[in-house]
């Protein structure tokens, strides 16, 4: 059944990424002391095995990586950061890290929302039936800017992720719970259907090293990158 209906005294904000990101560094540079190298891509540590010196950075026009030097690198570049290579160009060995992954993917789509759906609609969300033997599948619909809704369906580890519209509207329709079907048929699709395989979680253990380059220091999803639904940030 659903769950049962009280004050809340937590809040979740629905947006797109592309929002988030924009708020965020929009806040950031208000303060008039960063400035952000647009186009510019990090290739690699300037620096030996004692200390980090600085980047170099590759601009997306080509040419041969620069030089950025700089007393502190912070690595915030999250799940996709490629410290381990960076840390080995440098002499020094990997970083001991544990991973746990319950395989769960994502398939995701975005839907124009039906007209008077705007304001207070909730989110919502069918989780998996934790009593069967099978492959555990959930679904969301969350409200976002714009008039739209984006729609997860989530699969565990042996359930295949649907990969076209027929397979997506028929997941949808196997939920425990017709509500996600239901408003996916009143909503008009506007994007393709994206997957997603990366809620492993990791955390990554720099304090164990027997030499840590000083100047260096590690953010965020570079450090610890637990799967998004848990909502630690």
């Amino acid at each position: 059944g659903w769950q049962h209906r009280f004050p809340a005294t937590a809040y979740a904000m629905m947006c797109t990424r592309p929002l988030l990101d924009w708020v965020v560094r929009d806040a950031i540079l208000a303060g008039g002391r960063i400035e952000v190298e647009h186009g510019a891509e990090a290739v690699e540590l300037a620096g030996d095995r004692s200390r980090v010196t600085g980047v170099r950075v590759r601009d997306a026009g080509g040419g041969e990586p620069r030089l950025l030097e700089a007393d502190l690198v912070v690595d915030a570049t999250g799940r996709a950061s490629r410290l381990g290579h960076w840390l080995a160009a440098l002499g020094l060995p990997a970083v001991e890290q544990d991973v746990v992954d319950a395989g769960i993917g994502y398939a995701t789509r975005m839907f124009k929302a039906p007209e008077g759906t705007d304001g207070n609609f909730p989110a919502v969300q069918v989780a998996a039936d934790p009593l069967t033997r099978q492959p555990g599948r959930f679904g969301v619909v969350y409200p976002q800017e714009g008039g739209r809704w984006l729609v997860t369906l989530t699969s565990t580890r042996g359930a295949p992720l649907p990969t076209d519209e027929d397979e997506f509207t028929g997941y949808a329709k196997v939920l425990r719970h017709s509500i996600v079907s239901d408003l996916m048929s009143v909503a008009e699709p506007i994007s393709p259907i994206f997957q997603s395989h990366s809620g492993a979680n990791r955390r990554m253990y720099p304090e164990r090293m027997p030499q840590w380059p000083e100047g260096l220091l590690i953010l965020g999803d570079s450090l610890a990158a637990f799967n998004p639904i848990y909502g630690h940030g």
